[in-house]
C-alpha cells in the first residue's frame, strides 16, 4: 500500500531524527531487534574465549598425554633395566652358589688334609717315640749306668716276683696289665749315695716331646703298682724335649726322675730314692 503525502512527510522526519539523534537510534533498535542479536558481539567473543580455552586445554592435554608416553616409555625401559638387574643378580647368585660348593668342597678336602696329617703327625709322634724307647732300652746304661748297673737275671727276677703278688692277691691282673705297658721295667743295683749296692726298680716312661702331666701320672700309677709287688720302684719320665718348664718342675715335685734330651735330672737321687723306698 502507498503511503500518503504526510505519511511518507512522517517516516522524513522519524528518519532524520534517528540519524540526528544516536541515542534514539539505539534505542529504536534495542525495541526492534531481539535481545539475542544484540548480544551477538558479546556471544561471539565468548565464542572466541572458548576457542581458545579449548585450544589451550588440547594443547595441555597434549603435553599430558606426551608426558604419559614419555613416562611409559620410562617405565618400560625400567621395567627392562629390573629385569636385567634381576637376571645378573640371578647369574651372580649362581656363581656364588657354585663358589660355595666350591669352597665346601675345598673345606672337605682341607678337612680330609687336616685328617690325614693328624693322623700322619700321630704315626710319627709314636714312631719317634718308640725310637725315643729302643733308644733308651738298648742304651740304658749308657743313659743311667752312673747312678744303676743291671742286676742279676733280672727279667726272671722280676717275673717270680710278679707271679707271688698274683697267688697272693697283691695286685689284680688289670694292674699287672698296666705295669706291663711301662715302656721300661729296669731292675738293678744302685752304684753310688747312701743306698749303693741295694736293687731298685726303674718304671720309665718315654716320649719324643712330653706334652702333659699324664706321662708323669702314668709313672707314677705304675711305680706304685710296683710297689704293691714289693719292689723298691722309682718312676722315670723321659723325653727328647719337654713342653713347658712348669710340667717338669711338677713332675720333679712328686718324685719323678726325669731326663731332658739327655740331662738327667736330678743328679743326686738320694732324696728321691728315700722317697720312693717302702
Amino acid at each position: 500500500m502507498a503511503l500518503t503525502q504526510d505519511q511518507r512527510a512522517l517516516v522524513e522526519a522519524i528518519l532524520r531524527t534517528l540519524r540526528e539523534e544516536p541515542a534514539l537510534l539505539e534505542e529504536l533498535r534495542r525495541l526492534l531487534v531481539p535481545e539475542i542479536v544484540v548480544f551477538l558481539p558479546d556471544l561471539k567473543m565468548i565464542a572466541e574465549r572458548q576457542t581458545a580455552i579449548e585450544e589451550r586445554l588440547t594443547r595441555e592435554l597434549n603435553a599430558v598425554w606426551d608426558a604419559i608416553n614419555a613416562l611409559r616409555q620410562e617405565v618400560a625401559e625400567l621395567r627392562t633395566e629390573v629385569r636385567e638387574v634381576a637376571e645378573r643378580q640371578e647369574r651372580i647368585e649362581k656363581r656364588l652358589e657354585q663358589l660355595e660348593q666350591r669352597q665346601e668342597k675345598m673345606e672337605q678336602r682341607q678337612e680330609k688334609m687336616e685328617q690325614r696329617l693328624h693322623r700322619v703327625e700321630t704315626d710319627v709322634g709314636h714312631l719317634k717315640g718308640k725310637m725315643q724307647e729302643i733308644t733308651y732300652r738298648t742304651n740304658f746304661l749308657d743313659y743311667f749306668g752312673f747312678w744303676v748297673l743291671s742286676a742279676g737275671a733280672p727279667h726272671r727276677r722280676l717275673w717270680e716276683r710278679v707271679d707271688e703278688a698274683l697267688n697272693q692277691n697283691l695286685i689284680t691282673l688289670d694292674e699287672l696289665n698296666e705295669l706291663c705297658d711301662a715302656d721300661l721295667r729296669w731292675l738293678g743295683v744302685l752304684r753310688r749315695g747312701k743306698f749303693a749296692g741295694q736293687e731298685v726298680l726303674i718304671v720309665a716312661e718315654f716320649s719324643w716331646t712330653v706334652h702333659s702331666s699324664e706321662d708323669v701320672e702314668r709313672a707314677l700309677k705304675r711305680t706304685e703298682i710296683a710297689g704293691k709287688i714289693g719292689f723298691w720302684a722309682v718312676p722315670l719320665v723321659a723325653g727328647v724335649e719337654w713342653e713347658s718348664p712348669e710340667l717338669k718342675a711338677e713332675a720333679l715335685s712328686k718324685g719323678v726322675i726325669c731326663v731332658d734330651d739327655g740331662r738327667v735330672e736330678p743328679l743326686d737321687w738320694d732324696e728321691f730314692l728315700a722317697k720312693w723306698k717302702t
